[in-house]
């Protein structure tokens, strides 16, 4: 059955049933459907010169909310594939994604700044106030879905940063989509009426352990807009007075809750399970995620969004906590092989993305077959078990030759991050104009005010005991040769520690 089949037979069991709730209103299914309709109506009328046009993928620029949702179901619902792409994007990366993908539709649905529209000229603009004149209809919409994607048709495509500085498009089927949402729906809690975290952009593969797993289920996605992702007070006030079941998010974001005190399990007791991705969890953020909600399930999972969401997961347990200074992530989904190869995890089956979208040399780069299943290089560094677990031990390119020694930063990173004191730690390599490298620097988060950061002699008497204490667990070739204190490691627009912006932080000191 085809993913939108499954929602339309939801719908029309529930159609009352709120399905994403937004700070200001929540929407039900029944809107769902007659938002998917009415975008594909729109979508259906616009003209194209040749039938090769007609099927191209759909470029979507929006926000994380219902209307732009609607869209990416709507673009499938006709046949499309969808490019979901953020409002909140600088202009030049948009650039290059729309002449990269050479789409022919656009979608927008937030407002444009005056080079946006000069860009999408030729667009369909969806506003809010068609949701308003849906509402005053009790009438479930008719709707059709014999043109809907279905197999191996694509279902997205999510442009990811390129080794050149061009985005990639990760062109990632139905099947893809829809193994992987059966697996989410199966291999972790089964919540009635399950509450769930949308958190992720639309534009980061993260977002679909959301989205696909609550619709295909019945669920409501909790939905937090940009403006209370970035801003505190607004986060804790929304947080605080909404129920979640399920968390998804990253890492990184996870953190930042714990900092207030009211991220407990007192405050929060509905919530049952948290499933990361993203970026690598480490043990001390599990450790103090535990303790804030000893009851809760919390799930570790692993994959690259070339490889549809995630193709692994472990619980971690205390015990688990205990065995490992640096956790697995789990054992592999039961449509995925995963093999080891000259040190570098290997995917292989149903999970494996279609590709690059119509770039026939990186595709090559990256995926190939293995006995006629597809496969892909990750260019993760990992290892696996006896019993078949899946350990991941940074990537290859954070290899670095340093004095003549090749080093894994994050081995580093690792290291550090078990000092007590060390909430987390991130480190760069810096380069000579020959492109050498002159030193490891050492990006630092510390767990409470050790120190003012006026305080030189505190920071330097701090420093002296970090090393002392990092000597012990790696070589003294690896040790970085610049600390660099901050109150907050900076985040990129998914969540995940932007180590980019620390690098432009590095070239200015």
């Amino acid at each position: 059955m085809k993913l939108l089949e499954r929602i339309l037979k939801i719908a029309q069991e529930s159609p009352d049933k709120v399905v994403f709730s937004e700070a200001e209103r929540s929407y039900t299914y029944r809107e769902l459907i007659g938002m998917m309709s009415l975008i594909a109506d729109k979508i259906k009328q616009k003209r194209y010169e040749n039938e090769k046009e007609k099927l191209r993928p759909i470029l979507i620029f929006g926000k994380n909310d219902f209307i732009t949702l609607t869209s990416m179901l709507a673009a499938n619902m006709t046949g499309h594939a969808y490019i979901p792409v953020d409002a909140h994007t600088p202009f030049e990366r948009t650039e290059m994604i729309w002449s990269a993908s050479k789409v022919t539709t656009i979608i927008t649905t937030a407002e444009l700044s005056e080079e946006f529209k000069k860009l999408f000229a030729d667009r369909i603009s969806v506003s809010a106030d068609s949701i308003e004149q849906l509402s005053v209809s009790k009438k479930f919409p008719k709707i059709n879905l014999d043109d809907a994607i279905s197999g191996d048709d694509s279902a997205y495509i999510i442009y990811t940063s390129g080794t050149t500085g061009i985005p990639k498009g990760v062109e990632v089927s139905h099947d893809n989509l829809a193994s992987f949402t059966n697996w989410m729906n199966h291999d972790f809690l089964q919540i009635e009426n399950n509450q769930i975290l949308s958190q992720a952009l639309y534009s980061f593969d993260l977002s679909i352990f959301s989205i696909y797993p609550s619709l295909t289920t019945g669920g409501n996605l909790v939905s937090l807009s940009r403006k209370e992702t970035t801003n505190f007070k607004l986060l804790f006030e929304r947080l605080n007075s909404t129920v979640i079941n399920t968390w998804i998010s990253t890492p990184s974001f996870v953190d930042i809750c714990l900092l207030d005190s009211s991220f407990v399990e007192k405050n929060h007791p509905h919530l049952q399970q948290f499933i990361f991705c993203g970026e690598e969890l480490t043990v001390k953020t599990a450790e103090k995620l535990l303790t804030a909600f000893p009851s809760a399930s919390i799930f570790n999972t692993y994959g690259p969004t070339e490889a549809t969401g995630a193709i692994s997961s472990v619980q971690i347990t205390q015990e688990l906590l205990k065995n490992h200074t640096r956790l697995p992530i789990g054992y592999a989904k039961p449509d995925v092989e995963v093999r080891i190869i000259d040190g570098e995890i290997i995917i292989i089956g149903d999970s494996v993305a279609k590709g690059y979208y119509e770039n026939p040399e990186k595709t090559a780069q990256s995926f190939f077959s293995i006995k006629g299943k597809k496969a892909y290089h990750t260019g993760d560094a990992g290892s696996v078990s006896t019993d078949g677990m899946l350990y991941y031990q940074g990537r290859i390119d954070f290899q670095v030759k340093f004095n003549g020694f090749r080093i894994e930063l994050q081995d580093i990173e690792a290291n550090m991050q078990e000092i007590e004191q060390i909430e987390k730690a991130i480190v760069l390599p810096k380069f000579n104009t020959q492109h050498k490298v002159t030193a490891l620097v050492a990006f630092v988060k510390t767990n409470q005010n050790l120190f003012q950061p006026t305080d030189k002699s505190a920071m330097r008497a701090f420093t002296k005991q970090l090393k002392a204490e990092l000597s012990k667990t790696i070589m003294d070739y690896m040790m970085p040769t610049q600390f660099i204190y901050l109150e907050e490691l900076p985040l990129n627009q998914n969540g995940k520690v932007d180590r980019k912006a620390l690098a432009l932080k590095m070239a200015g000191e």
